[in-house]
């Protein structure tokens, strides 16, 4: 009876230490996975920040040529007009302040949408997610490893699967690495 016993807890050790050592193996793949996220994702909040910053300055310079082509306009409709009398040939010409108000309407909407987007969309510091192991004062009894059974088929108390918690933690020297969005900056 103690024989047929002692095979059923070996078949129940082996078929929980199987499902432990899957669990064990399945939280180091995904705290691995993890960690490669939060390093894509740091690394696309960096590459945001810099493609935000050519945009800004990208709007602001299609802004100035907007403006130096009115300008620009408004200067040749009026020498066009002062030499309508006197020059051989005048050219019709007219500036046409519908478009150029309508320019000006359509880049101050995007001046509104990209602010919205930047104080939204503002990404907070990325925490890892880590491993820590848990601290287990239990030691196997001397008695447990004395069992015929246990010694013959290496029946340990897990002791060699380490006991983890999954744990966020934040990351400031790498927060420190990456430049603060701050959207007044941008404007």
């Amino acid at each position: 009876m103690a024989e047929k016993s002692m095979k059923a807890m070996t078949h129940i050790y082996n078929y929980n230490r199987r499902v432990i050592v899957n669990i064990y193996t399945s939280e180091l793949k995904f705290v691995e996975q993890a960690e490669r996220l939060a390093g894509n994702l740091t690394s696309l909040r960096k590459r945001s920040f810099r493609l935000s910053r050519e945009l800004d300055e990208l709007r602001r310079n299609a802004q100035i040529q907007l403006e130096d082509l009115y300008r620009t306009e408004v200067d040749v409709d009026r020498k066009l007009r002062s030499c309508s009398g006197s020059c051989r040939s005048a050219l019709p010409f007219s500036v046409d302040h519908q478009s150029h108000q309508a320019l000006r309407t359509d880049m101050d909407q995007m001046d509104k949408t990209l602010n919205q987007r930047m104080k939204a969309g503002t990404p907070r510091d990325i925490p890892h997610i880590k491993l820590q192991p848990l601290d287990s004062d239990l030691a196997p009894s001397s008695e447990y490893k004395t069992i015929p059974t246990v010694r013959r088929e290496l029946l340990t108390q897990f002791e060699d699967v380490g006991q983890n918690e999954v744990v966020l933690e934040e990351l400031l020297a790498e927060a420190a690495d990456v430049e603060a969005l701050d959207p007044l900056e941008l404007e």
